[in-house]
């Protein structure tokens, strides 16, 4: 399976043809597509291509040592799963000890509200 970061990219790479096209015709006939608002769309178009360079330019370091990790991952899904799987195991022990510290903690202010 493809990482979220490879699965964006190649939407974007779809989106960034498509809007591309369309810029080209709308150039070819003189503007009368977009008119004079044909900043919108190439300004769309520069912004796609520069998260789709983001992405290309950390594609060979180690997850988590490039900025764009925190937006999309460029883990693969079987990576990601067993990653995920062992920080919620990990999050269940904690749980445990602080439940139980709850627990003691209970236990002492009953004992000694009693003496």
């Amino acid at each position: 399976m493809d990482s979220p970061a490879r699965r964006l990219t190649r939407l974007l790479t779809g989106f960034l043809i498509t809007l591309l096209i369309v810029l080209i015709f709308s150039y070819v006939d003189e503007g009368s597509f977009f008119g004079e608002y044909w900043l919108a769309p190439a300004s769309i178009a520069i912004l796609s291509s520069l998260v789709m360079f983001l992405f290309y330019a950390g594609r060979g370091r180690p997850h988590g040592e490039w900025f764009t990790d925190s937006w999309f991952s460029r883990e693969d899904e079987g990576e990601m799963r067993s990653r995920l799987e062992n920080e919620r195991e990990e999050a269940s022990i904690r749980d445990l000890g602080s439940k139980w510290a709850r627990m003691e903690m209970a236990h002492l202010e009953e004992k000694h509200s009693e003496e």
